[in-house]
């Protein structure tokens, strides 16, 4: 079947739109960690979304679960949710520090992680395409992160160090599709940073108020609607159609931070997050070429 038929042309579409609800629900996450109490730590912010996530996810996984008979890699499980888990503790500090349209930008380099920790641990071949992508990625980084013209504050380490800790995460998310389901490898996240973060969360617990409940499992349902959306558009279509989507994410946040919370528009921003989209593009772009 070629590109150009209406079955494709449609589930490009779908993919396009499932991109967009995955977006609005990211953004949606952001805005609502803004309204918690600020004396919540993010440890235990993270610990109480995962908890909330693994009750949502349990219903959808049983199925899954009873077909691997228990036959689960739980030392890679185990691995992936103990990363996964302190990259979304810094990803929620990171969000109560800087503004929403830097959280997003940065947050784009974590395929470009991705694809350098695929060629040093998987020994994939660095392409051309791929060498001026992640190029292209770095000026993007520069403009955003801005070193040596500023000070990168704490929010920006953070979620930058959370990039890193979350494209180790899908590498090996990459390693466990080829036996687990969807929902299991989700379950199975959600079960892993939980217990990852339980000990740390009681070293520091503060007694949430039921606002702040009823916020962080609003922030779980957004966040399990997220991972489900971007799963459909990938089955759907190419990563050569769906990634460029997520430069949306960039503008609503942008908007929203300077509507709602009153954050400057930064230009530089916006630039360096479109280099690093330009990039995550060329490089699924060129996977395409590669592989089909």
């Amino acid at each position: 079947m070629s590109d150009g038929t209406p079955a494709t042309q449609q589930n490009n579409l779908l993919a396009i739109f499932f991109m967009v609800l995955t977006g609005a629900c990211m953004v949606a996450v952001m805005v609502n960690l803004r309204y918690l109490d600020e004396s919540l730590p993010s440890v235990q912010v993270a610990f109480i979304r995962y908890l909330f996530g693994l009750a949502i996810i349990f219903p959808f996984a049983i199925q899954e679960l009873k077909l691997r008979n228990l036959k689960i890699p739980i030392i890679k499980h185990g691995i992936r949710g103990t990363l996964h888990g302190f990259g979304v503790v810094l990803w929620f500090y990171s969000v109560s520090q800087i503004p929403l349209s830097q959280v997003t930008a940065i947050s784009y380099l974590t395929p470009i992680f991705t694809t350098i920790g695929a060629i040093i641990v998987f020994k994939e071949r660095l392409t051309k395409q791929r060498f001026l992508a992640i190029l292209t990625a770095i000026i993007g980084a520069i403009l955003i992160l801005r070193p040596g013209l500023e000070v990168i504050s704490a929010g920006k380490s953070a979620q930058l160090f959370s990039t890193l800790l979350l494209a180790a995460s899908y590498l090996i998310t990459k390693n466990l599709t080829k036996t687990e389901g969807t929902f299991l490898i989700v379950l199975m996240l959600n079960l892993f940073a939980t217990l990852t973060l339980l000990p740390f969360a009681l070293l520091i617990w503060i007694s949430p108020s039921i606002h702040d409940l009823v916020l962080l499992l609003t922030i779980a349902i957004l966040a399990s609607f997220g991972h489900y959306f971007v799963t459909k558009a990938v089955a759907l279509a190419p990563l050569s159609v769906t990634q460029p989507v997520i430069f949306l994410q960039l503008i609503w946040s942008t908007l929203i931070g300077l509507l709602i919370f009153g954050e400057p528009i930064d230009l530089l921003i916006i630039i360096g997050g479109g280099f690093i989209v330009l990039a995550i593009t060329q490089i699924a772009y060129s996977e395409k070429q590669t592989h089909g």
